[in-house]
């Protein structure tokens, strides 16, 4: 779905970089979008000169003068100017601020670049320190930060933040006004773990970030058990949400009523779900190959547990679709699938467990079944990163393209810090329009050095920038990761919606020094549109 901001005689399309007014059509630079992005989404106050420099030009050292070209001609392309100022106005030793109205009925829910904001409230659970214990104690505040965010993002009416959104922003260290202001934060969760067995406490208080007033203060013991902390996480998650936003109380009244389905209640499982959620972020090959062998036994003796069948068959579901310490004679895919059918045993209102399904259900090229699986999937959870980034290229690869882009871009706004292979539906589009520099950019917002695919593309949009060195470089780190691409390369690309990008890739990767074999006769890594 295209994202529009109208105002004056200017229509904004953030996802294609552009503006158009008066029946003409403008390109943005990547640039030139990013501080109109950020005086959009501000316009509710005056952007610092500092601060509008940190967001788009990062730690590098921008002048006065450079600014202020960067502002002309960001009013240039909106037919504003410096004398009339009627669109951008310069708060002399103040900043900027962006003073037209604004169409609510074409604006998007923030850009990719920011934060969906709506009316609901949106809550951030910043990590669980470990307080008094031994550092492998650690997973277990890893664990219940973790839990009480996928807990949270359950109940549709709040706006729950990422793991790796509230991770970063503990790492930034910004206080809570800051966080109120950019990214938007309305409430913010923190807690402490204490482990002396045989008890186990956990403290949690929840404040407003625009007043900063406590709103929530509670402290939990239990037995020192798996048990003891999932009723923590149980009661914790409906506290907040009845506290935070008391009108749908009767929500969180509901989950904490309805008996759990599919839990944890192993240490052991507990200690590996936290590992992947490590491994789900920067796909280590160590981390893989550890949890690929550890989730058989654990789940052994913890079979009911949902997240951890869940967790086990994307793992399997790795091995087979990016080979990831790929295994001779072993089918990969079907063991992924009897995993995630069951995590979906074991717990039906899994949305994870859904999506785990779905993905399989893709990969061995049943579309019906991928299809059930994908809308439970979204309608048990929306608000999942995740689930909505997979599901999201899935739709792409069999030509739902409107509907990829629209998954995906809620994904990026759900966690703003995310794996890069969130943004490749958006450099295919990119590509598409022949833009290979925003597509370059794009790619490299969340790079991912180790991942082939994301040194397949760098390497292509390189050649097509004429860029060849680096373009070698990429190519090599490439093939170092899969060195059999080369062979599998029409294989992995039998897409039957982007032809003609496909012959583009395998044209630019042979430029760049790879020797792509001829097409194998009957190849399909992907199901075909439309079947």
């Amino acid at each position: 779905m295209e994202m529009k901001v109208q105002f004056r005689d200017c229509v904004l399309e953030s996802d294609l970089a552009r503006v158009e007014r008066g029946g003409h059509v403008r390109s943005l630079t990547p640039q030139t979008l990013r501080i109109l992005d950020h005086l959009i989404r501000n316009r509710h106050r005056v952007v610092g000169k500092d601060e509008l420099i940190a967001k788009v030009w990062g730690d590098r050292i921008i002048s006065d003068a450079s600014l202020s070209t960067a502002i002309k001609e960001v009013r240039q392309a909106i037919g504003d100017n410096g004398r009339t100022q009627h669109t951008i106005k310069t708060m002399h030793g103040h900043g900027f601020r962006f003073v037209a109205d604004v169409n609510a009925d074409a604006e998007p829910q923030e850009a990719r670049s920011g934060i969906i904001r709506d009316s609901r409230p949106s809550i951030a659970v910043l990590p669980f320190r470990v307080l008094g214990a031994t550092p492998e104690d650690g997973f277990i505040a890893d664990g219940l930060t973790e839990q009480t965010i996928v807990n949270l993002s359950r109940f549709r009416d709040l706006f729950v933040f990422s793991r790796r959104t509230t991770t970063q922003m503990a790492e930034d260290g910004a206080r809570p006004g800051e966080l109120r202001l950019d990214p938007g934060v309305d409430y913010l969760v923190e807690g402490s773990v204490r482990r002396a067995s045989p008890r186990l406490r956990v403290t949690v208080q929840v404040s407003a970030t625009a007043s900063g007033e406590l709103l929530l203060t509670e402290q939990f013991d239990r037995d020192d058990s798996i048990d003891g902390l999932i009723d923590i996480q149980d009661e914790l998650a409906r506290l907040i949400a009845g506290r935070v936003a008391s009108r749908y109380g009767a929500v969180a009244d509901h989950i904490g009523r309805v008996p759990r389905a599919g839990g944890t209640h192993s240490w052991d499982t507990y200690r590996l779900l936290t590992q992947f959620h490590d491994y789900y972020v920067g796909y280590d090959p160590e981390i893989h190959a550890t949890l690929r062998d550890a989730f058989p036994r654990a789940l052994e003796k913890d079979p009911q547990s949902s997240q951890g069948w869940s967790a086990y068959a994307m793992i399997l579901l790795e091995e087979y679709r990016y080979y990831m310490n790929a295994r001779p004679d072993v089918d990969a895919l079907a063991l992924a699938h009897d995993a995630a059918r069951q995590a979906v045993r074991a717990d039906p209102q899994d949305a994870f467990a859904q999506t785990a399904l779905a993905l399989c259900r893709f990969y061995r090229k049943d579309l019906p079944g991928f299809r059930d699986a994908a809308e439970r999937a979204l309608d048990l959870n929306d608000g999942h990163a995740d689930v909505l980034a997979e599901i999201g290229h899935c739709f792409a690869f069999i030509g739902e393209e409107e509907r990829a882009i629209a998954l995906l871009d809620r994904a990026i706004a759900v966690s703003p810090v995310h794996p890069g292979w969130y943004h490749f539906a958006h450099c295919w589009r990119l590509a598409n329009a022949g833009r290979f520099e925003d597509a370059l950019v794009e790619i490299n917002r969340f790079p991912m050095p180790g991942f082939f695919w994301y040194h397949a593309h760098a390497a292509w949009f390189e050649v097509e920038l004429g860029h060849m060195s680096a373009a070698r470089e990429e190519a090599a780190a490439m093939l170092a990761l899969y060195p059999t691409f080369e062979e599998r390369a029409h294989a992995e690309l039998s897409v039957d919606c982007y032809d003609t990008l496909r012959d583009r890739a395998l044209a630019a990767w042979r430029k760049a020094g790879l020797t792509i074999r001829p097409a194998e006769q009957g190849a399909a890594a992907m199901p075909a549109a439309g079947k």
